[in-house]
């Protein structure tokens, strides 16, 4: 089960959100709704402003119906926002219209495992969605970096800030990746492999979130945790 007091310890050490998922169960892994809802509001009572996201799991691409369903399961929890992945494909445009149509603070995740296609960018901005992410699925193959160059990275930000839309990266990011994140200056970045000891799917500890701080300060505006389940 989700460990509360991970998350705890992730927000005393600074991080400005708090992502909510299982990663044993995929790269956008879902927790059951009853244990974000319960996360969530014992988290309100200590850090009231703390915005808290959640995904939705890994869906089939095209499941149009999956991502409503738990989309709006997960977003009844009271979280801040509902992050749903897009593959690429001729589905993706379809995904993000019927995302938007939802009620919630939607933040697609595009996985970009194959390269980022920055027309797919254009279009979640110009849908006007809370926030728009680069993320990679397969983490065992490596980081962000390997998968997007940081030129179509930037043009990502760029195009997300011309529509005043949030922008934020992750997958498999590392403290050598630091350099890179505060290139880019992203809203936020979505750090989980770092703060482990170990594997993503090890304990997350308060000291690396602190340390990552200091690293990123002046370049990044926000760390993004993933607090761990318990073993």
């Amino acid at each position: 089960m989700r460990d509360l007091a991970e998350a705890r310890e992730a927000a005393a050490a600074g991080a400005d959100f708090i992502d909510l998922k299982e990663p044993r169960a995929g790269a956008l892994g879902a927790l059951p709704a009853t244990r974000v809802a319960s996360i969530v509001g014992a988290l309100r009572e200590s850090y009231p402003d703390l915005p808290v996201s959640a995904t939705i799991g890994d869906l089939r691409p095209g499941d149009h119906a999956a991502v409503a369903h738990h989309a709006n399961r997960i977003g009844r929890c009271g979280v801040d926002y509902v992050k749903a992945g897009v593959a690429p494909g001729p589905t993706a445009r379809e995904t993000l219209e019927r995302m938007r149509a939802l009620r919630w603070n939607m933040v697609p995740v595009l996985l970009c495992d194959d390269g980022l296609d920055l027309r797919l960018v254009e279009y979640a901005c110009e849908l006007k969605f809370a926030g728009v992410m680069a993320d990679t699925q397969r983490k065992e193959a490596g980081s962000l970096f390997h998968c997007v160059p940081l030129a179509v990275l930037d043009s990502m930000v760029q195009i997300a800030r011309a529509h005043e839309v949030m922008v934020g990266i992750a997958g498999a990011l590392r403290v050598e990746h630091v350099p890179r994140v505060r290139a880019l200056l992203p809203d936020f970045a979505g750090f989980r492999s770092a703060l482990c000891d170990g594997a993503r799917t090890g304990r997350l500890e308060g000291e690396r979130v602190r340390a990552l701080r200091v690293a990123l300060k002046g370049g990044v505006e926000a760390v993004s945790c993933e607090p761990l389940q318990a073993a």
